[in-house]
């Protein structure tokens, strides 16, 4: 789980996708949190504040004494929160642009800059902020 995007989102992301690509089915039942946390290497918590976000977008269903599954509507479901996903990261990637920032992007983490800093002086680029046309990246964000 190298990524800047949190743990419990992982998890989150991982389960919607297993079910979009129908590896769960409604009715499948998922590991206990305390089991699936050490699986992951991840704090109980973690796991926990996932499985009570898949609970709220109706994608899994936990009942005291039967466990937690996979709930019955869960491919809709899924298929829902993976569409807010993508919007939420702005859509789909054009890929001659991935292309394109393939090779800065590279250089930066060459440097030593973190995921979390070249996200940060990208945005900054696309806002115009000073600095950003030059290309570089702050190396203080790093």
């Amino acid at each position: 789980m190298n990524s800047p995007t949190p743990p419990y989102e992982q998890v989150r992301r991982e389960v919607v996708e297993r079910v979009r690509a129908g590896e769960l089915k409604p009715g499948d039942k998922l590991p206990a949190i305390r089991v699936y946390a050490d699986d992951l290497g991840l704090a109980p918590g973690t796991v926990a504040r996932a499985y009570k976000l898949l609970e709220e977008a109706q994608i899994i269903v936990t009942k005291r004494g039967a466990g937690t599954t996979v709930a019955p509507d869960a491919v809709a479901a899924s298929e829902r929160a993976a569409a807010t996903t993508q919007r939420e990261r702005g859509g789909t990637a054009d890929p001659a642009v991935v292309a394109l920032l393939a090779g800065p992007v590279a250089e930066a983490r060459g440097q030593g800059h973190s995921d979390v800093a070249i996200m940060a002086s990208l945005r900054a680029a696309l806002a115009g902020e000073n600095g950003a046309a030059s290309g570089t990246i702050d190396p203080s964000s790093a």
